[in-house]
């Protein structure tokens, strides 16, 4: 993680906490995210939050496939998210996202939004949900 900036960068991903306690993650262009990379990712944002549940703000707008491992990853992580919206900006975005809510089942909320503001008033109802992980 970058000290100044809080901004945590993975290969394939950006995270940050925002100052409203949303995790905002932006995949790289045409990242197609695999099951190390999933746990990176999760492991990332437990840092950021300090174990606390948080809603993750995921912007998918140039995301390429992703493995079945890391959407089944992501999916079993109600321990580190509260809820999930996923920002789609394109036609394949749409449908992964559509194919993660429905294939993998996520334990937690999880919606598609064509805008981030969209997203972003969905997400804080769920700010105030967070409590500490055990």
């Amino acid at each position: 993680m970058d000290p100044a900036s809080g901004v945590i960068t993975h290969a394939k991903l950006r995270m940050w906490l925002r100052s409203d306690g949303i995790v905002q993650v932006v995949l790289a262009p045409r990242a197609a995210i695999v099951l190390e990379d999933a746990i990176a990712a999760v492991e990332a944002v437990t840092r950021l939050t300090g174990g606390r549940l948080s809603p993750l703000l995921v912007d998918l707008h140039d995301a390429s496939r992703q493995d079945r491992a890391a959407l089944r990853e992501f999916a079993r992580r109600g321990d580190v998210v509260s809820a999930v919206a996923l920002i789609v900006g394109t036609p394949l975005s749409r449908m992964m996202g559509d194919l993660f809510i429905s294939l993998s089942k996520p334990l937690f909320p999880t919606r598609l939004f064509d805008t981030e503001a969209s997203a972003l008033a969905w997400l804080q109802t769920f700010v105030g949900e967070r409590q500490h992980l055990n």
